[in-house]
């Protein structure tokens, strides 16, 4: 059971935000912030802790479930359509995921990291049309497919690049890769980037 953790306060002009991983399945938590929130924030009260997710899957597997062995072969071997998952939520993936082994990391990046990466996260989306609506999560088609070199760890990476930190989109083939790339950041001093650290891990 995981205990949910409190946001950081800001520092500065820092942006915090949250990377959650399970098993197979990573996701980008930014706070909801109302200038630029894709699916809204009206009624949500200022007091609640309310967080934009952004994630990357394959349309067959989570949204038409055509899983199982066949559907593990198909989704890597042959490139198929993708979805990009814009959420809101009072928590992160790493809280509500069923899939351990979970992890959660939490950084700090600067405005200008955090406006790249939402950059980059809108225009991964063809279009804000959503294909499917699970929960407070919206599905929208992906501009690019899915397939063994690009999933949902390289997505993940990719944005996390964008927003500035040192993380390579071929070391996060794994998912054993990606988590292995986050704990460096965490651990290494790095000149020039702010404060980073390992949030939460629950095996």
């Amino acid at each position: 059971m995981m205990i949910g953790p409190e946001p950081e306060p800001r520092i500065g002009n820092s942006v915090p935000i949250v990377v959650s991983l399970d098993a197979a399945h990573s996701m980008i938590a930014l706070p909801v912030r109302d200038d630029y929130a894709v699916t809204g924030t009206d009624g949500v009260s200022e007091d609640r802790r309310i967080f934009e997710e952004w994630g990357y899957a394959e349309r067959a597997w989570y949204l038409d479930k055509r899983q199982g062995f066949t559907g593990v072969i198909r989704a890597l071997l042959w490139p198929t359509e993708g979805v990009v998952e814009v959420g809101i939520h009072e928590s992160i993936w790493a809280e509500r995921t069923q899939k351990p082994p979970v992890e959660a990391f939490r950084f700090q990046i600067s405005e200008a990291g955090y406006r790249g990466l939402r950059s980059y996260l809108r225009a991964t989306i063809a279009s804000e049309e959503p294909v499917g609506i699970v929960g407070s999560s919206r599905f929208c088609v992906a501009r690019s497919s899915y397939h063994l070199f690009h999933h949902c760890h390289h997505y993940t990476a990719k944005g996390l690049r964008e927003a500035g930190l040192p993380i390579s989109r071929g070391g996060a083939l794994t998912r054993q890769g990606l988590a292995k790339q986050l704990r460096r950041i965490i651990h290494t001093p790095l000149l020039g980037y702010l404060p980073a650290f390992l949030l939460l891990t629950v095996v």
